[in-house]
This record gives C-alpha cells, structure tokens and sequence, in this order.
C-alpha cells in the first residue's frame, strides 16, 4: 500500500510516480493507494493514477484508490473518470473490492 497525504501538487508528483511504479515492479496481488489524508490534488496527480492503472493492468496487479475526499473526488468527476479509477470510501472497502475482484461475478462495492 502506498499512503499520500497532505498537498499532492507538482512539488510530490515525481516522488509519487516512483514510489507506485516500484511497488508495481515487487508484483504484489494488489496495490492500493491511500488518499484520505490529501487535502489538495493536482491534474497532474490523477495522469498519475490513471498511468498506474495501465500500468497494473499489464503488470497483472489490482489497482484501487482508497479515499473519497473532496480533493480528489471533484477533478476526477469534473473530468468524468469515475469508470477509469476505482476509488473507495477507504482502505478496507478498497481491501473488499480487491477481494470482490478476484471474483469477477462478485457486484461492485464502490
């Protein structure tokens, strides 16, 4: 799991990138990133998000975005990505929904 909190503007973005891109490579079953402690999200963070989405895909890793706070729920609306990143109430709805996954006929618990 990866934890972010505070202010996720230009400033972090290349730490951000690095740190979800060598979690990818360890290939853990799945990978969840904590948002719920962000108070400011930047366009640029959720290029991020929607990369480590691609890039769990190939790498056969579950992804999920754990954190409903406004910060980053209004670009992602705003930009209508709701159906690209799967972002949870919080870790264990995410920790559900990675369970629920494994399963494909399982409904969604978003």
């Amino acid at each position: 799991m990866v934890t972010a909190s505070g202010e996720l503007d230009l400033t972090v973005t290349d730490q951000l990138t690095a740190l979800l891109a060598e979690e990818l490579r360890r290939q853990p079953p799945a990978l969840i990133c904590d948002t719920s402690a962000v108070g400011f999200c930047a366009a640029r963070v959720l290029t991020i998000l929607i990369n480590t989405v691609a890039d769990a895909t190939v790498a056969r890793v579950t992804f999920a975005v754990a954190g409903r706070s406004r910060a980053l729920l209004r670009p992602i609306a705003a930009l209508d990505l709701e159906q690209v990143l799967s972002v949870h109430r919080n870790v264990t709805d995410a920790l559900n929904w990675v369970a629920l996954a494994a399963h494909p006929n399982s409904p969604d618990t978003r």
